[in-house]
C-alpha cells in the first residue's frame, strides 16, 4: 500500500464516523422529540386518570346517597301502605256496620208501616180478624193494640 493510502483510509473511516455519528444525532433528536411528546400524552392521560377516578369516586357516593334515598322512601311507602289498608278495613267495617244499620232501620220502618195501619184500620172500626188479615200482625199483638187504643179512647 501506499503511503497516501493508509490517510485516506484514515480519512475515509473518519468521514464514515462522523457520518454515523450525525446519523446517530439525528436519530436521536428524532427520538428525544418522540419521547417528549409520548411524555406529554402520558401526563395528559394521567390528568384524565385522575379527573375520571374524581368524578368515578363522586358518582359512587350519589348513587350511595340515591340508594341511601330510595330505601327511605320505600319504607315511608310501606309504611303509609300499611296505613292506608288499615284505613280501608276501617272504612269497610263502617260501611259494612252502616250497611247492616239501614237494613234493621229499612225492615223496622215496614214494620211501623203496618202498625200505623192497624192503627187507621181500628179508628175506622175495623175488628180483629179483618186488622190481622190486612196488617199480617200476629193476633195477640192486635188484640193488644187493640185494648191499648180502646182504652185510650
Amino acid at each position: 500500500m501506499s503511503m497516501l493510502a493508509v490517510p485516506m483510509i484514515s480519512i475515509l473511516a473518519l468521514t464514515l464516523s462522523l457520518l454515523c455519528i450525525s446519523a446517530i444525532f439525528v436519530i436521536s433528536a428524532r427520538h428525544k422529540v418522540k419521547l417528549s411528546v409520548l411524555e406529554s400524552q402520558s401526563q395528559v392521560n394521567e390528568q384524565l386518570l385522575f379527573d375520571l377516578q374524581s368524578t368515578n369516586d363522586k358518582l359512587g357516593a350519589e348513587i350511595k346517597l340515591l340508594l341511601t334515598k330510595h330505601e327511605q322512601v320505600a319504607l315511608e311507602n310501606i309504611q303509609v301502605s300499611k296505613q292506608l289498608e288499615h284505613r280501608i278495613k276501617t272504612l269497610q267495617k263502617q260501611m259494612q256496620d252502616q250497611h247492616t244499620t239501614i237494613t234493621q232501620m229499612q225492615s223496622g220502618q215496614s214494620e211501623d208501616k203496618f202498625y200505623a195501619r192497624a192503627i187507621k184500620l181500628a179508628k175506622k172500626g175495623a175488628d180483629l180478624d179483618e186488622i190481622v188479615t190486612e196488617c199480617e200482625l200476629p193476633r195477640a199483638e192486635v188484640e193488644m193494640l187493640l185494648s191499648v187504643y180502646r182504652s185510650s179512647e
